[in-house]
This record gives C-alpha cells, sequence and structure tokens, in this order.
C-alpha cells in the first residue's frame, strides 16, 4: 500500500494518501472559518477552530469505520483484504479477490452506507443527550454535524454508480439478473460514468449562478467519479483476460543475466544499449542477488562507469519482487503495480527460472481483448 501507514486495526492495515492529508487541512479551515461561525455567530475564533479540528477527526473516523465495515464483511466472506487506504474523497478497502457471487457483493457494497446511517444516528442521540444534559454548546454543535454528514455520507455513496456503494449494489442486482459479472461491471460503469457527467453539469450550472467554490467542488467530484467508474470496468476486463493463468505461461525465460561483477560501462553497452529490456537479473554465481536497470545507472556519476560494479548499485530481491511459476498473473501484476518494481523474478528453489515484466502481461491482454477473448 502506498501513502502513510498507520498501523493496522482489526486486523487490517490503514494507510492514508497525500491527497487525504490536503482534504483534512481544507475541512478543518472551511469549518473553522465558514460553518461554525455562520451557524453559531456566538462562539469565538479559539472555539470555531477546535470544533473544526474535532468535527475533521470525527469525520476521519467515520470514514475510516465505513471502510472497516466494508473490509469486515469481505474478510467474513473469504476474501483477503490487503489494507484501507483513506484518499482525497473518502476511503478504498483494497481487496486481493472480487466477490465469488451477486450476494456477496451486495452485502458488502451495503455494509458501508448501513455504517454510516448507523453512526449517524449514534451521533444525533449523543447530541440529544448533550441538549438534556445542558453539555457545553460547541460540544453538541459538532455531533449534531457528523451526525448530518454521516447521513449525507450514506445517501452519496447508495448512488447508484460504480464504483460507490450504490453501483456496487447495482452490479449485484445485474449480476444476478444476467448471471454475467463482466456485463453488470459495464452496466454499473456506465452508471458511475453518467452519475459523474451530470454533477459535472450541475457543476457549471452552480458557477453560472454564482456559487463559484461549490460548483468546482461538484466538478471536480464528477470528473473523479467519471474516471474511477471507466477505471473499473477496464480492471474488470483485464481481469478476466488473464484469468486462470499462471506466471510460468507468459513468463520471460530468456532475459540475459548480468554477473555482479559487470561494470557499469559494460553493462550500459552490452545490456542496456542491445536488448528492450526495463531491467535486468544480475546474479553472482548461481545466486540472484538483485536487478538492475535505467534508474539504478542514474543514481551514479557516469565517471564512475567503467570502476562501479553493477552488484554494488543492484535493487535488493525480497519477497514484493519475487513470484513463483505456479502464482496466479493477476496476482503478480498487483505486485508489478509498484512503480519502483519494473520486473518480477521467477525464483524456484533460490534459482532463476525466467522474469515477468508490465510489458509482457499487458501485450498479452491487448491480444486477448482484441480477439474478443
Amino acid at each position: 500500500m502506498g501513502g502513510i501507514r498507520l498501523g493496522k486495526l482489526f486486523g487490517f492495515e490503514i494507510a492514508i494518501d497525500w491527497s487525504w492529508l490536503f482534504i483534512f487541512f481544507l475541512v478543518v479551515y472551511t469549518l473553522a472559518n465558514g460553518y461554525f461561525p455562520s451557524m453559531y455567530p456566538t462562539y469565538g475564533v479559539a472555539a470555531t477552530w477546535m470544533m473544526g479540528l474535532v468535527a475533521a477527526v470525527l469525520l476521519f473516523l467515520s470514514v475510516l469505520t465505513h471502510e472497516i465495515s466494508h473490509s469486515a464483511v469481505a474478510r467474513e466472506r473469504g476474501i483477503p483484504v490487503r489494507g484501507i487506504v483513506l484518499f482525497l474523497f473518502g476511503g478504498m478497502s483494497q481487496t486481493a479477490d472480487e466477490p465469488k457471487t451477486p450476494r456477496d457483493e451486495f452485502e458488502i457494497a451495503i455494509a458501508g452506507p448501513a455504517t454510516s446511517a448507523g453512526l449517524g444516528v449514534l451521533f444525533y442521540m449523543l447530541g440529544g443527550i448533550g441538549l438534556t444534559l445542558q453539555w457545553p454548546g460547541p460540544v453538541v454543535a459538532v455531533l449534531g454535524y457528523v451526525s448530518l454528514v454521516n447521513f449525507l455520507l450514506a445517501a452519496f455513496n447508495l448512488i447508484p454508480g460504480f464504483p460507490l456503494d450504490g453501483g456496487r449494489v447495482l452490479r449485484s442486482a445485474v449480476w444476478a439478473a444476467t448471471g454475467d459479472f463482466t456485463k453488470a461491471t459495464r452496466y454499473a460503469s456506465f452508471a458511475g460514468q453518467a452519475c459523474g457527467y451530470v454533477l459535472i453539469a450541475v457543476g457549471f450550472g452552480q458557477i453560472l449562478f454564482g456559487a463559484l467554490v461549490n460548483g468546482l467542488w461538484l466538478i471536480f467530484i464528477g470528473w473523479f467519479l467519471a474516471g474511477a467508474a471507466r477505471a473499473s470496468y477496464q480492471q474488470a476486463l483485464i481481469r478476466q483476460a488473464l484469468s486462470g493463468l499462471r506466471v510460468a505461461q507468459i513468463m520471460t525465460a530468456d532475459v540475459p543475466v548480468v554477473p555482479a561483477e559487470t561494470s557499469v560501462r559494460q553493462f550500459i553497452d552490452n545490456y542496456l544499449l542491445r536488448h528492450d529490456y526495463s531491467c535486468y537479473p544480475v546474479v553472482s554465481g548461481d545466486q540472484v542477488v538483485g536487478v538492475v536497470g535505467i534508474e539504478e545507472v542514474r543514481s551514479i556519476p557516469s565517471t564512475d562507469w567503467d570502476i562501479t560494479p553493477v552488484g554494488r548499485i543492484v535493487y535488493k530481491p525480497d519477497p514484493s519482487v519475487q513470484v513463483s511459476a505456479d502464482d496466479d498473473v493477476w496476482e503478480a501484476l498487483a505486485k508489478l503495480a509498484n512503480e519502483d518494481v519494473c520486473r518480477l523474478l521467477v525464483v524456484e528453489d533460490g534459482q532463476l527460472k525466467g522474469t515477468l515484466g508490465k510489458d509482457s502481461v499487458f501485450r498479452l491482454v491487448q491480444k486477448k481483448l482484441q480477439l474478443g477473448l
């Protein structure tokens, strides 16, 4: 998982994307300087800033609870969950597989909005208790705001457009009716794109009527939703194209290996400029010691190319860059998604059997899609 790792909660790895930091501080600023002062003008600056900060933290915890509910149901249905990432517009549970049945899809999807609605009720009741017991006004105000936002979060996620929870509910219904997961994903994706374009149109309308900030937000959210819907369908197609394939079937067995004592200059002349591979395995005897490519070469000055062996600049292998010949290609592709990994090493009993690069996977996908397979 990318972003800033926060640790584990209920067995799930939690991380926040860098974009989340921007939205967190924007929410605090907007609440402290806009919402709370306008709703409660008698409160001072210090109080509204504290209210904004507490409300933003509770909102963060609410979104996290929403995503944990998805992940908990997925795990209960036998679907491994790599972790949860919170980003600009909410969060995402990173599952290692798709649901096996329409019912699983429905139950995983509906868990999030149901949890958000439940949190809305909880904070509303706490606010009512606070009024009865005469808690400080800012505390009751924050509870009321967080209650409202959780209800809005539940409602927004029920919009029937993929990848929102409502889109996944729609996909489960179409899947149940047609028995075709890919077709269901296509319809849900089209619905998601349509919802995104509607939000963009409404955003432009708001700008024309003077609501610049609200309009820009709607345009941004609509653009994000439409793009995510398209990407989700493309991912489903790729997954279908790779279904059932093992690494051994598409790995490259003839990638030249580079002895660790080879100088960087020799590596450039005899490997990089002669072959069309992004990186190469480096071996010492029979053991793989790492991989080397253009990025590693660029890490040292050109004046040192003749005296530096490639064994000194290799990217060290670890489980993140190794697979076995029997591994599923889709799982291997998830490892290749890491920008630091240019090529996976196919290793059996410590011996290099071949390599697997993004180019091989995408060429296969392209051919299968062109052939309608």
